[in-house]
C-alpha cells in the first residue's frame, strides 16, 4: 500500500492531467479558424503502479502525449482530387478568355462577318463589267477595304489566342517560383520537425504547417510524398525529387527555342543550382499542368486551325487569281515566297516552298503592245528534279532565246523568283496544274502563309487595276472574280468539315464545346473535393461544441482532484496534529 504522501502525489498527477487537458482544449478553441489546423487531443495513461502486497496500487495518471487527429489516406485523396480540380479550373479560365473574345457581342464586328463581307465583295465585283468605270473602281476599292478588314480580324483572332498563351508563360514562371518557395519552406519545416521529434515530442503544429504548404504545392502540380523514420518528408513532382529531407531542389522555367520561346520546366539539384533535366512531361496535374496543356495543346490547336484556314484561303484564292487578268497585264512580277537555297530541289528542305509543288505544267502567255497574244510557253515542273535555279533557266529558254527573248526569269533578292517580259510586251499565266505559281505567290491576291503572316499582296494593294477579275481579259469576262466568290462554298480543309462561309461558326462552336466539357469536369470535381473536405474536417476539424464539453469535463476532473488533495491534506493534518503527545 502507498504511504499517505504517495496518495497525495496521486491527486497531484490528476491535477496536472486535467490542467493539460484544459490547455490543449484551449489551444483547439484558439485555432478554430486557423487554416490547416488539425484538432489535438491529450492521450492519458495510468502511472506505473506501486507493486507492494497486496497491490499493485495505482499511482494516478500521466500525459502520454498530445496527439494530432488526422487521416493520412483521406488527406492524400483530397490533395490529389484538389490538384485535378485546380487543373480543370485553370483550363476553364483559359478557355473562358478565348470564348469571350470570339463570342461576338455585336453583329458585324467579328471575323465571321468580315469573312462574309469579303466573299460578298468578290461576288459584287463579279456582277460588274471589268473596266475602269466609276462603278467598277468603287467596287474594287470596296473589295480592298473588306479584304483589309478580314485580314485584321484574322490577325486579331490569332493575337488574342497568342496573348493568352503568353499569359500562360507568365503564369508558368510565377508557379515555378511559388513551388520553389514552398519547397524551401517545407525543407525548413522538415528540419524543425526532425529536431523536435528526436526528443520524443510530437511536432503537431509544425506538421500542420507543412501539410498546408504541401497542399498548396499540390494545387500547382502532381505531388507525391514519402515520410522518413525521423518525420521528415520527401516530396516528389512527377517522380522527381523537389524536397529531400532538409534539402530543397529547384525548378526552372527555360525558354524553348523550338517552341517559339515558350517556357519548358527544368529540374536542377540544389548543389548544382542550374537547369539539368526537362521535366515538363512529368507534370500531369495542377495549375502548372493546365498552363502547359492549354498553351501547347488546346490553344495551339486553335492557332493551328486558324493557320490552316488562312493558309487555305491564301492558297485557293491565289491559285485562281494567278491565272486571271486585271485591267492591266503584267510586265514583271516578283514572287512573295522564297526558298532557302535556290540550288536545292523543291522536294528538299532548303529548296522547299511553303505550299506543295506538283509534277505538272504551267503556261505563260505573251501579248504585244496591241494586246494580241503572240506566244504561249508551257513550262514543265518536277519537284523531284527541279530547283529554283533550273526553273529560272527553263523559263528564260522557253522561246529558244536565253539571252533576251520575249520572257526572262531572274533570281531576285531573298531567293525569290522574278519574271519579266521584253519591252513592249506583257504577259499573264494560265493552266497551272503544278501549283508552282501559288506556291511562289506569283501574282497572288494574298501574300503570307498563315494567320500570322497573311496580308494583301502589294501589287493589288498599290494598284487595284491588277485585281484579276477576268480569266481571258476579254470585255465582260468576270469569271475569275466569280470563281473566287464561289470559294465560300468549298471546304476549308482537305479532310472535309466546314466550308469557308461557315468556318467561323464551326470554329466558335468548337471552342464553346470544349469550354462546356471542362465546365462539366469542374462541377464534378468540385463536388468530389467538397465531399472529401467534409469527411476530413469530421476527422481533424475543431468542433466548438465538443471542445466546450471537454472543457467542462477537464474542469470537473480538476475540481475533483483538488477535492481529493484537500481530503488527503486533512488526513495528514489529523495524523500530525491530532495524534501522539502533541495532539492530546
Amino acid at each position: 500500500m502507498s504511504n499517505i504522501f504517495g496518495i497525495f502525489q496521486t491527486g497531484v498527477s490528476g491535477l496536472m492531467v486535467s490542467q493539460a487537458g484544459i490547455d490543449v482544449t484551449g489551444h483547439n478553441i484558439a485555432n478554430v479558424n486557423t487554416e490547416g489546423y488539425s484538432r489535438q487531443r491529450v492521450s492519458i495513461e495510468t502511472e506505473i503502479p506501486l507493486l507492494v502486497h497486496p497491490g499493485p496500487f495505482g499511482r494516478g495518471a500521466r500525459i502520454a502525449g498530445v496527439e494530432r487527429t488526422y487521416d493520412e489516406v483521406l488527406a492524400k485523396n483530397l490533395r490529389n482530387s484538389n490538384s485535378t480540380l485546380k487543373y480543370y479550373e485553370s483550363l476553364q479560365q483559359s478557355l473562358q478568355s478565348v470564348e469571350i473574345y470570339f463570342n461576338e457581342l455585336e453583329a458585324g464586328s467579328g471575323l465571321g462577318d468580315a469573312l462574309k463581307d469579303y466573299f460578298n465583295a468578290w461576288a459584287d465585283l463579279a456582277n460588274t463589267a471589268p473596266d475602269a468605270s466609276d462603278e467598277a473602281t468603287v467596287k474594287r476599292i470596296t473589295l480592298i477595304e473588306k479584304t483589309d478588314t478580314l485580314i485584321q480580324k484574322i490577325h486579331e483572332g490569332y493575337g488574342a489566342i497568342e496573348s493568352i498563351r503568353e499569359q500562360s508563360d507568365k503564369n508558368i514562371e510565377e508557379y515555378v517560383k511559388e513551388i520553389n518557395d514552398l519547397a524551401e519552406n517545407i525543407a525548413y519545416l522538415n528540419y524543425q520537425i526532425a529536431k523536435t521529434e528526436a526528443a520524443g515530442d510530437h511536432a503537431n503544429d509544425l506538421r500542420d504547417k507543412r501539410e498546408l504548404l504541401l497542399n498548396k504545392m499540390a494545387e500547382l502540380a502532381n505531388v507525391s510524398t514519402f515520410e522518413r523514420s525521423d518525420g521528415q518528408l520527401s516530396v516528389f513532382i512527377g517522380g522527381i525529387s523537389i524536397v529531400d529531407g532538409a534539402t530543397a531542389n529547384k525548378l526552372y522555367s527555360v525558354e524553348n527555342e523550338n517552341n517559339n520561346g515558350h517556357y519548358d520546366i527544368y529540374w536542377g539539384a540544389k548543389l548544382i543550382d542550374k537547369p539539368q533535366v526537362n521535366v515538363s512531361d512529368k507534370i500531369t496535374s495542377g495549375r502548372l499542368y493546365a498552363e502547359l496543356k492549354s498553351r501547347d495543346d488546346i490553344l495551339k490547336g486553335y492557332l493551328d486551325t486558324l493557320d490552316e484556314f488562312a493558309k487555305n484561303l491564301i492558297l485557293k484564292t491565289n491559285q485562281i487569281h494567278a491565272l486571271g487578268q486585271g485591267l492591266e497585264r503584267l510586265t514583271q512580277i516578283t514572287s512573295t515566297n522564297y526558298v532557302e537555297n535556290p540550288s536545292y530541289k523543291f522536294s528538299e528542305d532548303p529548296g522547299r516552298l511553303p505550299f506543295d509543288v506538283n509534277k505538272g505544267t504551267f503556261r505563260i502567255s505573251v501579248y504585244n503592245d496591241e494586246g494580241l497574244k503572240v506566244a504561249d510557253y508551257d513550262i514543265d515542273i518536277d519537284p523531284e528534279e527541279d530547283s529554283l535555279n533550273s526553273l529560272i533557266q527553263r523559263i528564260s529558254q522557253a522561246d529558244g532565246n536565253p539571252n533576251g527573248g520575249l520572257i526572262q526569269a531572274y533570281l531576285a533578292e531573298g531567293n525569290k523568283l522574278k519574271i519579266q517580259s521584253a519591252d513592249g510586251y506583257t504577259f499573264s499565266f494560265s493552266e497551272d496544274n503544278s501549283n508552282i505559281l501559288a506556291a511562289f505567290g506569283m501574282y497572288g491576291y494574298f501574300k503570307g502563309t498563315d494567320a500570322k503572316t497573311i496580308e494583301l499582296n502589294d501589287i493589288v494593294k498599290n494598284d487595284n487595276r491588277f485585281i484579276a477579275t477576268s480569266k481571258t481579259g476579254e470585255p465582260g469576262d468576270n469569271s475569275n472574280a466569280l470563281e473566287i466568290a464561289n470559294l465560300k462554298y468549298e471546304q476549308v480543309f482537305e479532310s472535309g468539315g466546314a466550308r469557308f462561309d461557315d468556318f467561323y461558326t464551326v470554329f466558335v462552336a468548337q471552342i464553346a464545346s470544349d469550354k462546356r466539357q471542362v465546365d462539366v469536369f469542374v462541377d464534378a470535381k468540385t463536388e468530389a473535393v467538397n465531399q472529401l473536405q467534409l469527411k476530413l474536417e469530421e476527422v481533424k476539424g475543431v468542433s466548438l461544441d465538443e471542445e466546450f464539453t471537454n472543457l467542462i469535463k477537464f474542469q470537473k476532473a480538476y475540481e475533483a482532484n483538488a477535492r481529493f488533495i484537500t481530503t488527503v491534506d486533512q488526513m495528514i493534518d489529523r495524523l500530525i496534529n491530532g495524534t501522539g503527545v502533541v495532539g492530546r
